[in-house]
């Protein structure tokens, strides 16, 4: 170039332009970051190593994608066809919300009738069960044919007691009040006997023991009315005159205790007897 004259660009040799080009494409791709491609094969490569990862220890990851959404109540909220499959119908057989709720009911109803009969149990005011008595035992059976005769002999006894007491228990009148209060003690006395006669061989256990608790109310009715009979001529008690009348109304407080645990007791005992016999043992009439 001479001196003085203006400066011109001048292209570099072959060679050394070529490298120039090049050098600015990688520049250029290197600002741009990976394409889509790229990003795609990355992707799958990890989702790849994932998967066998998950295989290698075991790891059911569908079932845990499930879940997942599941649990954290997305899985509403992403289309159905994007959704994963549910594991336990992958087929996509799995009954509708409907459907789930009408098998929830009937689970429900079920559980009620159980409930029902239980208690139908516990109280003696279930059916006879014929049906069931194929699968008794001959010795069951002949517990059976012994221990309901004893129990309708039991409830006989009961029953002939209740009503004399029921027939005098209004006489409110002096004269007569006294007469029925000795009428309510010698049919306690009547009941007791009547019960310790019954014969309790080859009965089964409860019943018998049913039949000693009825015969210790008898019992104690006896006395607890013997005792108002007795102490009623009385004139004075702590300085005020006491009539069997008033002694009787504070006794008889007790008494009704002691009935409605006995009446208790035995309504089980006939549950618990129908129940395993499959006839229905009535409940005692106390």
């Amino acid at each position: 170039m001479r001196e003085g004259a203006a400066a011109t660009w001048e292209p570099p040799p072959g060679n050394v332009g070529a490298s120039l080009a090049m050098t600015r494409l990688r520049t250029r791709a290197a600002s741009r970051g990976i394409s889509k491609v790229e990003l795609l094969a990355c992707l799958l490569a990890v989702a790849g190593g994932v998967w066998i990862g998950a295989s290698y220890v075991g790891l059911n990851l569908n079932q845990a994608a499930y879940d997942a959404l599941d649990e954290t109540e997305l899985l509403t909220r992403i289309p159905e066809d994007w959704r994963p499959p549910n594991p336990e119908c992958p087929d996509g057989d799995c009954p509708s919300e409907e459907e789930i709720r009408s098998g929830q009911v009937q689970e429900l109803r079920s559980q009620l009738d159980g409930l029902r009969s239980e208690v139908d149990l516990i109280t003696g005011g279930v059916e006879p069960l014929p049906q069931g008595e194929s699968t008794l035992t001959d010795e069951l059976r002949a517990a059976r044919d012994t221990t309901l005769p004893y129990w309708s002999a039991l409830r006989e006894v009961v029953t002939e007691v209740t009503a004399l007491q029921a027939r005098v228990a209004p006489l409110r009148e002096a004269d007569q009040y006294a007469r029925g209060l000795s009428v309510r003690r010698r049919a306690m006395e009547y009941g007791l006997e009547a019960v310790r006669l019954l014969d309790p061989e080859g009965v089964d256990p409860q019943a018998v023991e049913a039949a000693g608790r009825v015969a210790e109310w008898f019992e104690h009715g006896a006395e607890t009315i013997g005792s108002a009979v007795e102490i009623r001529s009385r004139q004075q008690v702590g300085g005020r005159s006491v009539t069997g009348v008033e002694l009787w109304r504070s006794l008889e407080v007790d008494l009704a205790k002691r009935t409605e645990l006995v009446r208790r007791k035995t309504r089980e005992t006939a549950g618990y007897l129908t129940s395993r016999y499959f006839v229905e043992f009535p409940l005692l009439d106390l």
